[in-house]
């Protein structure tokens, strides 16, 4: 269960409860590409004291619920990397038809989708939002997480 003392801050498209923060992935620009980041730096699971290791799952399943309702993904991956900061942080990214669509387009010579791969190149190809539909579809994610929890 996640703990009550929670709070939404809307207008920065950011959640926090007691141990973690949600926010829209910085670097990629898909609607509904969340970073779950503990809110104390720690480079491995295992440093995360006892509470916040309890709340883990529940934060990953909110965030998760909250991209499904709104975006409506095929799939929503959840991958653990602490490469480019240091401190364990998990993507929470939707593979959507359209996304998937874009990753066969620009690689034919594909039959098969590697989620991976696709988390790679969607990561180096979306680096600027799409305008309003972006910014519209993150509010709503953070509305739907905050009404979840």
């Amino acid at each position: 269960m996640i703990p009550a003392n929670t709070e939404a801050l809307p207008r920065r498209n950011v959640f926090l409860n007691t141990h973690f923060r949600i926010e829209p992935c910085a670097s990629c620009c898909i609607a509904g590409y969340l970073i779950v980041s503990p809110r104390v730096r720690v480079s491995s699971l295992t440093e995360l004291s006892p509470d916040a290791q309890d709340t883990l799952g529940a934060t990953l399943a909110a965030g998760t619920r909250a991209i499904e309702s709104v975006v409506r993904p095929r799939r929503v991956y959840c991958a653990l990397f602490a490469e480019e900061t240091g401190s364990v942080h998990f993507h929470l990214f939707p593979r959507s038809d359209w996304l998937v669509s874009s990753y066969f387009r620009a690689h034919p010579e594909e039959a098969d989708i590697s989620g991976p791969r696709l988390l790679d190149w969607a990561r180096s190809t979306f680096r600027d939002p799409s305008a309003d539909d972006y910014d519209r579809t993150t509010e709503e994610i953070f509305r739907v997480l905050h009404q979840i929890i």
